[in-house]
């Protein structure tokens, strides 16, 4: 008994020494040569993700750690285990876009390079200039004429004759024949000089062109509402692709915590088949969970540099162009304190029916609609136009001694038979209003149902900040105890390499939940029609007061 307790002592103390001997910084540095159990090819060594220190160090290190800043992942060379391929990570500035951007910036850019939005604008200023176009029914039409003629007639005269005569005396006797031809032609020139203008005024018409102007003025309406929508929409899309490069960054972090992670175990097991405590193929299968940490790590890039380009791709900018978003989720004990307040869905609801501009674009087509089936009824209804007109015109051939002459009229119609193309028009008309306003009520319940969805999202992302906070606390304990019992031989690798995973699964949960909150804080706002667009930030909003 006594020498089974001498023994034990021993065991532990030199645990104690060899663990001592290791390098301080083994939780922040790669293994300096790589080489897995059984394999004669070296790993690349990745360079030190910077100041501050890497997941694992910092959580095992501080009693309220916090996840490092996503930047700390553009250290690592592409890839960060493998063949270096430069040429696919690299990324060329812009002089007028910042390479590092806040969302509001990343939004801002998207607003003035986004080829949608450009194409939305185009749009607007069509329906603009149709309305404008119809409105012209109501106005004078004006036509001035000038004319100089010059004409040429010709005039003659042709004839033809021929006689016979006899003459003779006596016994003799004789015959004469005489032919004549003569013609002639005369040309008269003649040049007249005419200005006029003539005027044409309609007087009524029933109301049809007015209310065309009303329904063309409802659909330019909606376009503009339509491309406030534009704007949220890529404003959601460009939040979208912020959050994920983030989140992406977070894991790569995440990735290499785990082969730091990794590497002090193969420490903790060198030192164990040095005190003769373990058998030598515990290190392989130490070695194993670092070769599959680092293959994550790999992955995690490419998700990450895929992530970067989509980026640059929301904003309307080339796929290689640097642009990449500033950290703002903070620390994730802390971040539920900066979110998006939760509303009651009777709130949001009624925010959402006030401010989203596509359920106006719906509002606006019913009204449009509306217009029209007056506009085809009034087509029943007799028109009245006014016209005059004056002209000063010359009188003698040369073109000169003007004179004037001028008339005025009135001309009234009244359609009696049209074989029914009338009424066509207005059931047509008609719908195509009961189609608007089922669109509207389509509409309508399609913003409850984001807005219900949107708070529930909300709420289960706030909780799923608080529980993956709670796995982390724990799975940290269990880490701290587990790799205690393993240096006093009193736990197995396995369950030191389970808990290690288990530490590393909960850093990827706060990951996933921070972001995954922000992102549902950017969806109840696309619900409600509140993220994004504000008038004084988009140039035709400022151009139009719209």
């Amino acid at each position: 008994m006594k020498g089974s307790t001498l023994r034990a002592a021993f065991v532990a103390v030199s645990l104690a020494l060899a663990f001592a001997a290791a390098p301080t910084s083994a939780l922040a540095q790669p293994k300096p040569t790589g080489t897995p159990s059984g394999s004669a090819t070296a790993f690349p060594v990745p360079t030190p993700i910077p100041t501050p220190v890497p997941m694992a160090q910092r959580a095992l290190a501080t009693a309220a750690p916090t996840l490092p800043p996503a930047e700390s992942s553009r250290s690592l060379p592409y890839p960060a285990y493998g063949t270096p391929a430069p040429g696919v990570s690299t990324t060329q500035n812009l002089a007028d876009v910042p390479q590092r951007v806040t969302l509001q910036q990343a939004i801002a850019i998207a607003y003035a390079k986004s080829p949608v939005l450009a194409a939305a604008r185009a749009a607007v200023d069509v329906q603009r200039a149709s309305t404008d176009l119809t409105a012209t029914g109501l106005k004078p039409n004006v036509a001035g004429t000038a004319s100089v003629t010059e004409s040429r007639t010709e005039s003659g005269t042709s004839a033809i004759s021929a006689g016979t005569s006899a003459t003779g005396t006596g016994s003799g006797s004789g015959t004469t024949t005489n032919t004549s031809f003569s013609a002639g032609s005369k040309a008269s020139l003649r040049t007249s000089d005419a200005v006029g203008i003539s005027i044409r005024q309609l007087i009524f018409d029933g109301g049809r062109i007015a209310a065309q102007i009303r329904a063309a003025r409802a659909t330019a309406d909606g376009s503009v509402a339509t491309y406030q929508r534009q704007l949220q929409t890529v404003a959601f899309n460009v939040a979208t692709a912020y959050y994920n490069q983030l989140a992406a960054a977070r894991n790569t972090s995440v990735a290499v915590a785990s082969v730091n992670l990794d590497l002090v175990q193969e420490q903790l097991v060198n030192a164990q088949i040095r005190a003769g405590v373990v058998a030598r193929a515990d290190l392989a299968t130490a070695e194993l969970q670092t070769a599959q940490a680092r293959l994550a790590v790999v992955r995690s890039q490419a998700t990450e540099l895929t992530a970067e380009a989509s980026i640059a791709n929301a904003v309307g900018l080339d796929a290689n162009v640097t642009i990449l978003p500033i950290d703002d989720a903070g620390d994730p004990q802390t971040v539920i304190a900066n979110s998006l307040p939760v509303a009651s869905y009777d709130t949001a609801l009624k925010r959402a029916l006030a401010l989203r501009p596509d359920l106006a674009t719906t509002q606006f087509a019913v009204t449009s609609a509306q217009e029209t089936i007056r506009a085809n009824r009034a087509l029943r209804s007799p028109t009245l136009s006014a016209t005059g007109n004056t002209q000063y015109a010359s009188t003698d051939v040369n073109g000169g001694q003007l004179r004037n002459a001028s008339s005025i009229g009135a001309s009234l119609s009244f359609p009696i038979f049209d074989q029914g193309v009338t009424n066509a028009q207005v059931r047509i008309a008609q719908a195509n209003l009961d189609l608007a306003l089922a669109q509207l009520k389509t509409q309508q319940l399609t913003i409850s149902l984001a807005v219900k969805q949107g708070l529930v999202g909300l709420v289960s992302a706030r909780a799923g900040v608080d529980q993956a906070n709670a796995e982390y606390a724990k799975a940290r304990v269990v880490l701290e105890s587990t790799q205690a019992q393993y240096k006093a031989g009193v736990t197995t690798l396995v369950q030191l390499l389970n808990s290690q995973v288990s530490f590393i699964q909960s850093l990827s949960d706060q990951v996933t939940a921070v972001y995954a909150l922000r992102q549902a804080e950017q969806t109840l706002l696309f619900a409600t029609g509140e993220n994004g667009f504000t008038p004084t930030s988009d140039p035709l909003a400022r151009k139009t007061g719209t």
